[in-house]
């Protein structure tokens, strides 16, 4: 049974649920931390995030401002809550029962975990308003409570009856199944030369900062976009830059936006990275220029189409930036799905978005070949007989897909990315028995042969990028304590680093002129 002294633990792991779009298992570990702590500020502000309805975001968000009435991002987002146009309330089926008339037993413990009774019968009120049973509760409650309660009945009900459920559309179960062909397993040389040691992902905070930094690459050339930061906000999202090579390995930052999973065009002069909205806890994608002027944001260019898009993220651009892959939730289907975006003109009757996915394994970090032809992604079938998290191969004009790598989830595949040939893909990947502790491979794009390692070591290393030319390799490892970019030379085996310091640094992508 969870204790108090779990509450740090329950919350990462509903942080990275959220993150990754598993809402309904973020929900259960933000509901656990409110339970063990009711004033615990920072569950009730993610539990908002993730709960069902606005009328359930607004009581966390209540929660949030009785524990620290100076919260802003409380303050601001309960004001979008309010800004929002009156709608019809959607039934919620699947938590129903009412504890009294016109509240849930769901609505029921998010107020009662307030901490406080005064409140707590102040927004039971309110939500009993909705539904005209005030008088009723009024009655069953002391009088003394009751007369509090009443001064603010009359605002709660009007700030409740403005609310408007968001989430209902991710509600709609997947049900078809997912046809892949499995990849025969070949033992033929790759096509690939010897390759150096591994890299690793998931960042971990126990690892001691032991090793000295090492000194700062020298001879790199174009541009590495990267997104960087301390997480104030605790949304993961950072401040979104570029290293210039060429001069020095000089810092810019790109516009004010949080953002991640940063790409940026062929021609180096546009970038593209997912973007949280605070205040609505919603994803957007945005393209931009080098200085964050000239905004884009990517759902305009698709609204109107006959497919709903919920909840976009993970881009990458195309080949000149003429197009984009993403993952999403769609009304039918709750787990991500693979897309693409034409950027340019498209003939008259043909769609602009194109769904290459469609069954119920979820989808992560997309990766447009340098050619187009392709987009090699992480395929995750947790839900089977036998559950598997494998690369996938999918083909961008017929949509047919096979799988690049098939031990199913011995190891856990991450982060790929292709050579500048389109032939071979690098990536991340962790054994099952130790998750955080991946290391760096590739190996061909079609299946065939074995993975070489590339960078190997006992640190966790992540989100490898190939330098276009195929001489370099940067990463993010935490091989000294911290979250740094670091950068190998594969002739050589030299290892740099090109950041050193507290806050968390990942690379997106390597742009060089020419390439």
């Amino acid at each position: 049974m969870a204790t108090k002294k779990d509450i740090p633990e329950l919350l990462r792991q509903g942080i990275e649920a959220a993150r990754e779009g598993r809402k309904a298992e973020a929900q259960r570990f933000f509901e656990q931390v409110t339970e063990l702590d009711e004033n615990n500020e920072k569950g009730w502000f993610w539990l908002a995030s993730v709960v069902e309805t606005d009328e359930e975001r607004r009581i966390c968000l209540s929660n949030v401002l009785h524990i620290n009435p100076n919260n802003e991002r409380a303050q601001r987002a309960l004001a979008a809550l309010d800004s929002k146009p009156k709608a019809k309330k959607q039934q919620n089926d699947t938590e129903s029962d009412e504890v009294v008339a016109g509240v849930s037993q769901k609505q029921l413990r998010l107020i009662i975990g307030a901490g406080s009774v005064a409140v707590a019968l102040i927004l039971v009120i309110g939500l009993v308003v909705i539904v005209g049973n005030n008088n009723r509760i009024a009655a069953e409650n002391s009088a003394a409570t009751a007369v509090a309660a009443a001064q603010t009945a009359e605002r709660s009900a009007i700030e409740t009856q403005q609310a408007v459920e968001t989430q209902a559309a991710l509600d709609i179960g997947a049900t078809q199944t997912a046809m892949i062909t499995p990849t025969i397993e070949i033992t033929t040389t790759p096509i690939i030369a010897t390759l150096p040691p591994t890299w690793t992902y998931t960042p971990s905070p126990t690892i001691e900062a032991t090793l000295a930094a090492l000194p700062a690459p020298l001879g790199l050339s174009g541009r590495l976009v990267v997104w960087s930061g301390r997480d104030e906000l605790s949304t993961g999202y950072l401040r979104l830059g570029y290293y210039n090579l060429d001069f020095g390995n000089q810092y810019t930052q790109i516009g004010s936006a949080l953002g991640n999973y940063i790409s940026i065009a062929d021609n180096g002069d546009r970038v593209l990275y997912e973007r949280y909205d605070p205040l609505l806890f919603s994803r957007v994608i945005e393209a931009s220029n080098l200085n964050g002027t000239e905004v884009v944001n990517i759902a305009e260019l698709y609204i109107g189409e006959s497919i709903t898009i919920v909840e976009p993220q993970m881009p990458d651009f195309g080949p000149f930036g003429q197009s984009v892959t993403f993952v999403a939730k769609t009304l039918n289907r709750n787990s991500n799905q693979v897309f693409v975006v034409t950027l340019g003109e498209v003939p008259p009757g043909v769609s602009r978005v194109k769904q290459l996915t469609d069954d119920d394994v979820d989808y992560t970090f997309p990766a447009f070949s340098p050619d187009g032809s392709r987009i090699v992604a992480v395929r995750s079938d947790l839900n089977s007989a036998n559950p598997s998290v494998d690369l996938v191969n999918i083909d961008v004009s017929s949509g047919g897909k096979f799988l690049v790598t098939n031990d199913l989830s011995a190891t856990i595949e991450t982060h790929p990315r292709w050579t500048r040939d389109s032939r071979q893909v690098v990536y991340a990947a962790a054994s099952a028995n130790a998750p955080d502790n991946h290391d760096i491979f590739i190996r061909s794009a079609d299946g065939a042969g074995s993975a070489l390692p590339i960078y190997r070591d006992p640190s966790d290393d992540t989100f490898p990028v190939l330098s276009p030319d195929g001489r370099y390799l940067a990463f993010s490892s935490n091989r000294n304590g911290k979250i740094d970019i670091y950068v190998y030379e594969q002739n050589t085996q030299a290892l740099s680093q090109l950041t050193n310091t507290v806050e968390a640094d990942y690379p997106g992508e390597w742009w060089q002129p020419g390439t």
